[in-house]
């Protein structure tokens, strides 16, 4: 039951649909938001991997578009996005991968062997952002901890009304998430990181169709042309 009540949550760490047509584009083209491209100014902790490979997202795939030599332990990349989206970095010898939102801005990223998955990103206002969305969600389903080893004990003993108690309870703080994460992205409606967490409500098991139509809808103009918004607006059928 936990495991299949996470996988809401744990989707905000995973690969999100994209459109293939979206590409890091490291010539001079014109760019929809910006012409000033991103850098990354990249380094490892504890952990010695001789390159790293930015990767492209494209539906449940990844596919390296760039490399970098870590020299010092350290690592660059370059380029041009032309909206904000979600790329994986991946090291050479090592299955790990770090996955961050690349915007056209200069920022840090640090991958400690301690949490590859999850790097410290500095500069990035988007990946600022999706990390307190993160850390709210997180104290949010902490209070699952508390009920699991009841619901394993319940399940052990056959105990129906227990497991029915603590299916009560799961359904509240599950509705709990969903409601913070649909203010969330109502009060983040003109950044770029609204329809990134919007697009995680498709992978809900229960989709609330016209929830995400009506959230839709708020999301500013410039942010509805991004890919996230619409792989959204292709799902409801509003193109």
């Amino acid at each position: 039951m936990k495991q299949l009540f996470l996988i809401g949550f744990f989707s905000l760490t995973l690969v999100s649909c994209n459109n293939e047509t979206s590409q890091v584009n490291k010539k001079n083209n014109q760019s929809k938001v910006t012409s000033k491209g991103f850098e990354i100014i990249g380094s490892v902790e504890n952990f010695y991997p001789a390159k790293v490979y930015l990767n492209k997202i494209i539906e449940n795939s990844i596919y390296s578009i760039d490399s970098s030599e870590i020299i010092d332990n350290h690592f660059t990349f370059k380029g041009i996005v032309e909206y904000p989206e979600r790329f994986a970095i991946t090291f050479e010898n090592y299955s790990s991968i770090a996955l961050l939102i690349i915007e056209n801005t200069t920022f840090d990223v640090i991958i400690s062997s301690e949490a590859i998955d999850s790097p410290l990103i500095k500069g990035s206002k988007l990946n600022s952002e999706l990390y307190d969305y993160k850390v709210a969600s997180k104290n949010i389903f902490k209070k699952i901890d508390y009920l699991f080893p009841q619901f394993q004990k319940a399940r052990l003993e056959n105990d129906a009304q227990k497991l029915e108690e603590i299916e009560i309870e799961m359904k509240k703080i599950e509705n709990e998430f969903t409601k913070f994460s649909y203010n969330f992205i109502a009060q983040y409606r003109t950044s770029f990181i609204a329809p990134m967490i919007l697009g995680d409500q498709l992978k809900s098991s229960n989709i609330d169709t016209l929830l995400i139509k009506k959230t839709y809808q708020l999301l500013a103009p410039e942010v509805k042309n991004s890919p996230d918004a619409e792989i959204i607006a292709s799902f409801l059928n509003l193109h």
